[in-house]
């Protein structure tokens, strides 16, 4: 059963902000909770790649600055704990993972781990890997984009960089999208509060823990907001559910938008951190 009436926040570059509709009097409570449901997430068809199981297991620290955090094969955050016992990342379904847009095509490609993924992808490769650190590339079916995710661990903060490099394999300048996204459930409540800056987006429990993720490289038109629904958003149509600050409903976050010229390569770096 999909939770209802949740919240994301998100990292994307010029997003409208737009109030969700009111339900009509009297309206069919049926067919209202049916609509409800359908807005809650953006998912199409899994690949035989969509995965959420943990392929890559970090931990450092103690006490305050104990941190475990877990990479699947396909590079998607699939936990988040920090301190020891305060989970972040929402695990029914797990939501967290990464978007491209094809502008010029209105073509999407994403893997939101447990909200499903686009099905053009390939199956990804390990670049690398090291105790602090894993380097995870993957090709749209296309062969048109190569997606490189570098998750690493800063053990000192404590905080986890997600550093994502798109390449355009063509000889053809592309406008595109790029974001990152995680349905937030602070301290493993789903019922959190939501609000953004120009750069942080952040989910929390009253008087209790909560996540933030900041945009730290990449245009200065980029910022961060929330999001009334838990899904994942649609890469090419990512103004449909945002609003906020909000109150008492779910969270989760994404960064967006770079032009990539022929045979070239953009960066978009973001860090989570718990608060």
């Amino acid at each position: 059963m999909k939770k209802s009436m949740q919240l994301i926040a998100v990292f994307i570059l010029r997003i409208a902000t737009a109030a969700p509709a009111q339900a009509a009097p009297h309206q069919d409570r049926a067919g209202e909770q049916a609509a409800i449901e359908a807005n809650q997430q953006y998912v199409g068809p899994a690949s035989p790649y969509s995965s959420t199981a943990c392929s890559f297991t970090y931990s450092c620290g103690d006490d305050n600055k104990f941190m475990k955090y877990c990479v699947t094969a396909n590079g998607n955050i699939a936990q988040f704990e920090n301190p020891i016992g305060h989970e972040y990342v929402a695990t029914t379904p797990i939501g967290e993972g990464y978007g491209v847009c094809d502008v010029d095509a209105s073509k999407a490609y994403y893997d939101y781990a447990g909200y499903g993924d686009s099905g053009n992808w390939q199956a990804p490769v390990t670049v690398s890997s090291s105790v602090t650190s894993v380097k995870i590339s993957r090709t749209t079916t296309d062969g048109i984009y190569t997606l490189t995710q570098t998750i690493t661990q800063n053990g000192s903060n404590p905080l986890v960089q997600v550093t994502m490099a798109l390449k355009n394999n063509t000889t053809t300048a592309r406008h595109v999208g790029l974001l990152r996204y995680a349905d937030v459930d602070a301290n493993g409540t789903a019922s959190n509060n939501l609000g953004y800056t120009k750069r942080t987006a952040f989910a929390y429990e009253n008087f209790g823990y909560g996540l933030q993720i900041q945009f730290v490289s990449g245009s200065a038109f980029d910022g961060a907001y929330s999001q009334y629904v838990p899904g994942g958003p649609d890469p090419c149509n990512i103004f449909n559910h945002v609003a906020g600050p909000l109150q008492n409903t779910d969270g989760s976050i994404f960064a967006h938008d770079m032009h990539l010229g022929k045979k070239a390569a953009g960066m978009v770096a973001v860090t989570y951190k718990a608060f």
